[in-house]
């Protein structure tokens, strides 16, 4: 009898984690669509004033890297550990249990926003990386694309400014915005102070990680009254432009 009673509620319990494992699939892949929106091509000349602004930004890596870890201070590295998706986890995590036991529903949603930004962007990440192979600056080949590397973009900047934007969403305090930025700012900073990184791996990496926070807080009614921006971001094989549309 005990040993069927078991089996039964072993049963119960596979079954419900088949169903929260199919919902949560489910909702990654709705969330996950509704992070890229295809419209039109930018003209040929945003496109030139994209390509030529990149070019400037890259041109200048090298003579920044060596100015940041001269000129920054040794205080910033403390930053670090708040731009790994550990924290993170943590951070949304604490959410999700504060806004259960105090009945607050959108620190709830604030913090599932936030474990499942943390889940895509870690995704994105690792796939950018892999895809531009660029070489970090303390590497031998330092700053060469394609090369194997895993600079750009960067993982910690982008973790920061997702959880910056996350918090910011979630409880909408202008007086906390300065704080949470300055110190997601101060990660980014960090990584060029410490030689690991490039301005344009963290500038990359920031703009991700604010805008997959951003939008998901977007899908999950966090934002309520959003503009239009245009972003550009990779080319298809066919030459058509993908033009990634961000709610600020």
């Amino acid at each position: 009898m005990a040993r069927r009673s078991a089996a039964i509620a072993l049963v119960v319990v596979a079954l419900a984690a088949a169903t929260f494992l199919l919902l949560a699939g489910n909702q990654l892949r709705r969330d996950t669509s509704a992070l890229v929106t295809v419209d039109r091509s930018p003209s040929r000349d945003q496109l030139a004033l994209g390509v030529v602004l990149v070019a400037m930004a890259a041109a200048t890596d090298s003579h920044l890297v060596a100015l940041g870890r001269q000129q920054l201070p040794a205080w910033i590295d403390g930053c670090k550990r708040w731009g790994s998706g550990k924290t993170a986890n943590v951070i949304g995590a604490s959410l999700v249990a504060n806004g259960l036991a105090r009945g607050e529903r959108r620190v709830l949603i604030g913090g599932l926003t936030l474990l499942e930004g943390n889940l895509l962007l870690g995704t994105v990440v690792d796939a950018s990386k892999e895809a531009y192979g660029r070489v970090r600056p303390n590497h031998p080949g330092a700053g060469a694309w394609f090369a194997g590397g895993d600079s750009f973009p960067s993982s910690h900047a982008a973790h920061a400014f997702l959880i910056a934007s996350v918090i910011d969403e979630t409880f909408q305090k202008p007086e906390w915005r300065w704080v949470i930025y300055a110190m997601a700012t101060g990660v980014a900073l960090h990584r060029v102070h410490e030689g690991v990184h490039y301005p344009t791996d963290v500038l990359a990496g920031a703009m991700l990680g604010w805008w997959v926070g951003h939008r998901l807080s977007l899908v999950h009614g966090l934002v309520e009254r959003p503009r239009e921006a245009a972003a550009w971001l990779a080319p298809r094989p066919s030459d058509r432009w993908l033009v990634a549309y961000a709610s600020f």
